[in-house]
């Protein structure tokens, strides 16, 4: 284990030697430290850095640090080695004029370049140079900037995180590359966790801590957008560990282990026969429901436990498992009386003209939560219950009115032709369908409240429904996704508008509590228990200044007050 302490310099040399340090000459080598190009590049769908990524990128971090802090070390050996020489070369030499200028200049031209560029630009200049121009010292990386790193990481998730919140609402499945990390140096300051500031720091702080992290080529390719911006950099895919939510896998999965851990697989076995061909189709059912669970929060595979306990399993076993296979079978009743809700879409329409939806009462949102996440509905099935229930919910929008099947039937085909597919036609997974319910729901009553406020009549479903009217003339139920627009907006402004209440509300009862207060010293003032310059001299003192101002009107009021 290698200390923080100096080494002796005999071990520095062979270390210079190994890394290709020429300590004998009075030009060392260039920068130990380059950019590293690596050919890997991350791609993600949903990329995220934290739990276990974070832990491996931290320790990657930590091994990569005390392997530059050695090599550093060595090369500044090499640079005392060269200033030394330098401080011997003026002491036993008297310089020129034109050196002392280029002394007093070299440094000015240079100002803006860190240890390492400065020390190239000596090297560049020419040997001649070299024998009278000191060096600068490397600095090595400290613990504070493993603190400053471990912020950085934490805002980088939560700009991926962000981002992954987008793909998430657009249904964008596709592994992307990874996004540039915005190292802006007041987001670092601004970092609170339960309450309590990240890292007490200024924003001049972690520019340096930053620009240490650059140096050292743990972020690379830094790019500045301006002093009101932050710079973007990317972090050293040597160093860097990312999960990618959608399926819980590291994102480089043959670079990047996370863990060592080895799954055995079972193979499944179960036979089926024309006999029991019920059963037959309950598999086959629930085969594809695992197919179609994507969604990031669930990225182990589905596996249907009671075939599962069936062929691994002995009958002693199977008992102690009861409760499993008994929660196995809720879902399977579930999904079962789920599928039975839906019919066909002339049936649907026949009924929706009868009226006999009129008081639906919509599927518990927890029910298809639960059946989205651990159902047996295929993703189609699914789909169609949805749109159903939505058009049951949206009976009560005629009520009593006189609708022919044809127009229902024509915007069930509307919806069905449109509504949850992608552009090849292939239907959303579950749990994105399931995240539009609540959506659908806010904008039927929207819709309801609208004309019963206005006294409109409503349009007939295969018109109303039409998904081609978008614009507030055209009343269409599309419309009301501008709605819902806003009413997400009012909700995510609602925290400030209670903080600007609150405001006004404080300011009132200081006023209040000053009205009182000046009230009190002028009826001492009246009583002639105090004087004039100590009502002037308070009312200055522990008042606001428009209280001094209007001193003389509000006296004269309450003398008029106490007249009556």
């Amino acid at each position: 284990m290698r200390s923080n302490q100096s080494l002796p310099i005999a071990a520095h040399l062979t270390a210079a030697n190994l890394f290709g340090f020429q300590p004998e000459k009075q030009l060392p080598v260039k920068t130990l430290v380059q950019p590293l190009q690596s050919p890997v590049e991350f791609t993600a769908v949903y990329p995220a850095v934290h739990g276990p990524a974070f832990a491996r990128t931290m320790d990657k971090f930590r091994v990569y640090v005390s392997d530059y802090n050695f090599r550093t070390i060595a090369e500044n050996e090499v640079i005392e080695a060269h200033n030394a020489k330098v401080q011997i070369y003026k002491k036993e030499n008297q310089l020129a004029e034109y050196q002392k200028q280029i002394l007093v200049n070299f440094p000015k031209k240079h100002r803006r370049c860190n240890a390492r560029e400065y020390n190239q630009a000596v090297d560049d200049a020419g040997e001649a140079f070299s024998y009278f121009i000191e060096k600068k010292t490397i600095p090595t990386i400290k613990y504070a900037t493993e603190q400053h790193f471990q912020n950085f990481m934490h805002l980088y998730n939560m700009q991926l995180k962000k981002r992954n919140e987008e793909y998430m609402r657009l249904k964008v499945r596709v592994p992307r590359p990874l996004q540039e990390l915005d190292t802006n140096s007041y987001h670092i300051t601004t970092l609170n966790r339960n309450g309590v500031s990240s890292i007490d720091v200024c924003a001049k702080t972690v520019r340096n801590h930053r620009q240490r992290l650059v140096e050292a080529g743990i972020f690379q390719n830094a790019t500045s957008h301006g002093h009101t911006k932050g710079v973007t950099v990317t972090v050293n895919p040597d160093i860097l560990a990312i999960l990618d939510l959608q399926h819980g896998n590291p994102a480089m999965i043959e670079n990047q282990p996370l863990s060592p851990t080895c799954k055995k697989e079972f193979p499944y076995n179960n036979e089926t026969t024309r006999a029991n061909l019920d059963n037959y189709k309950k598999r086959e059912a629930a085969s594809q429901a695992s197919c179609d669970k994507e969604a990031p929060t669930s990225p182990a595979p589905f596996v249907h436990k009671s075939n599962f306990h069936k062929n691994t399993l002995g009958k002693e076993e199977k008992n102690s498992l009861g409760g499993a296979a008994e929660n196995v079978k809720v879902e399977e009743i579930l999904s079962h009386q789920l599928r039975a809700l839906i019919i066909h879409p002339q049936q649907l329409a026949m009924e929706l003209s009868q009226g006999l939806h009129d008081n639906y009462v919509p599927i518990d949102v927890r029910l298809l939560h639960k059946e989205a996440y651990g159902g047996y509905l295929t993703r189609s099935e699914f789909r169609e219950l949805v749109i159903q229930d939505h058009f049951k919910a949206a009976a009560k929008l005629y009520r009593g009115a006189n609708v022919y099947p044809g127009s229902w039937k024509r915007a069930i085909n509307e919806w069905m032709s449109k509504k949850f597919l992608t552009f090849n036609d292939i239907e959303f997974n579950k749990a994105n369908v399931v995240s539009d319910v609540e959506q659908l729901r806010w904008r039927l009553d929207d819709a309801r409240k609208f004309f019963i406020r206005t006294g409109i009549p409503t349009l007939y479903p295969s018109r109303y429904f039409d998904c081609t009217r978008q614009t507030s003339k055209e009343i269409g139920f599309e419309y009301t996704k501008k709605r819902w627009a806003r009413h997400l907006k009012y909700i995510e402004q609602e925290p400030e508008r209670k903080r600007k209440q609150q405001k006004n509300a404080q300011l009132r009862i200081q006023q209040i509590n000053y009205s009182k207060m000046l009230e009190n010293e002028l009826r001492r003032f009246l009583k002639d228990k105090i004087t004039w310059p100590q009502l002037s001299d308070y009312v200055e003192k522990h008042l606001p200044a428009e209280y001094a101002e209007k001193l003389p009107e509000m006296l004269d009021r309450l003398m008029t007050t106490l007249k009556r």
